[in-house]
């Protein structure tokens, strides 16, 4: 029966869960960004914003990638924050109904012939 999940556990867990994705996302945007750039895409489209009539619309990747990793790091703590919100609500929830039954059932294997 599980009856309460430790809010520090959960803390743990998402900062950890969480900084992962940020990293992976990070890193696959700098990978793209560098596939793009240097293959011309970003200035062709720079060109075609100039001619939709944004002439002076330029794309910045030192600024660009400041402002994702700023938001990012804010995403990890909100996740974070949010994910122990939502615990302590099961664990609120789990003190009013009794807990969840967790039923664990092995089942037996037969062999290959």
């Amino acid at each position: 029966m599980v009856r309460r999940i430790e809010l520090w556990s959960v803390l743990k867990l998402a900062l950890v869960l969480f900084t992962c994705l940020y990293l992976a996302v990070l890193g696959t945007l700098v990978v793209v960004w560098g596939v793009a750039y240097s293959s011309g895409q970003i200035e062709r489209l720079q060109e075609f914003l100039a001619d939709v009539g944004l002439e002076n619309y330029r794309f910045y990747g030192d600024r660009m990638f400041k402002a994702v990793a700023a938001i990012g790091a804010i995403g990890v703590l909100a996740g974070s924050i949010l994910a122990v919100l939502t615990t302590a609500l099961v664990n609120l929830i789990s003190e009013m109904t009794g807990g969840i039954r967790v039923v664990v059932i092995e089942e037996e294997r037969r062999p290959r012939r």
